[in-house]
């Protein structure tokens, strides 16, 4: 069983896990990141025993959204099995707030107020915008 999120930031760390349930052999476990008639193997990993591992992969950048596969196979002498899903990479824009410190000003006030630029994970960005 192999996991990971459907959508994914581009050029972020993205984690996907891995787990091998009671094999009857040894086997060899082989994640690809497929797109188009390119390959990049992810991870490659020989087990005997049960295992669960998770792993971080830096994701591809992309200017668009980008739908791509995550190809496992997995093989042993008597064993072959190969499945591909699909992962959608996208860029990911910083947001700004901007707040006011009343909801309502009469004419002559002073407007004061506060610009707050986040990235995907709610923080603060610490950088020239």
């Amino acid at each position: 069983m192999v996991t990971f999120p459907a959508v994914i930031e581009s050029g972020s760390e993205a984690k996907l896990c891995a787990s091998l349930l009671k094999p009857s052999e040894s086997l060899v476990m082989t994640i690809y990141l497929v797109h188009g008639d390119q390959s990049t193997l992810l991870l490659q990993e020989k087990a005997e025993e049960e295992f669960h591992r998770c792993f971080n992969f830096k994701a591809p950048l992309v200017e668009v959204e980008s739908v791509q596969k995550i190809k496992v196979e997995l093989q042993g002498e008597s064993y072959k099995v190969t499945q591909e899903r699909k992962v959608m990479f996208r860029s990911y824009h910083p947001l700004t707030f901007i707040q006011t410190d009343k909801p309502i000003y009469t004419p002559g006030q002073t407007v004061n107020f506060r610009v707050v630029t986040v990235n995907t994970n709610f923080a603060p960005l610490d950088q020239q915008v």
